[in-house]
This record gives C-alpha cells, sequence and structure tokens, in this order.
C-alpha cells in the first residue's frame, strides 16, 4: 500500500477547490493533509466539503493551523 499525498491548495480559486478535493479524494486515501494557509475563507470551504461527504478531519495542531487532516 501506498503512502496517500498531501494536497496543497495554495494558489487555488475558491470555485475550483471542490473539484480539486474531488480529484484528490478519487486518487488518494486518507489519512492524508489539506494545506490551506490562513484562509478562513479556504478553511470554510474544505471542511463543507468534507462535512458535506461525511470525512472525519481534525483542524491543524496547536503550533499550525493552515491545514486539515483527513482521518
Amino acid at each position: 500500500m501506498t503512502k496517500s499525498q498531501d494536497i496543497d491548495l495554495h494558489g487555488k480559486f475558491y470555485q475550483d477547490i471542490e473539484r480539486a478535493l474531488e480529484d484528490h479524494f478519487y486518487n488518494n486515501t486518507p489519512p492524508f493533509k489539506i494545506v490551506t494557509g490562513n484562509s478562513l475563507k479556504m478553511k470554510k470551504k474544505v471542511i463543507s466539503y468534507l462535512n458535506k461527504n461525511d470525512y472525519k478531519y481534525m483542524s491543524g495542531n496547536l503550533y499550525n493551523q493552515g491545514y486539515i487532516q483527513v482521518l
């Protein structure tokens, strides 16, 4: 089994986020990180997608809030 690749959303347009996530989930199996940076709008879009598709996740850690860990 190969390790899943993380996805970095830096530089992506907000309207392209859902498609990028769909493609990534199709080609990779969790666990992996979704790097969002510190944009609250980006995080909200990613969390909305994860909730809509019933994925389990947690937001970053105490020292780095710029990613979401998909479990």
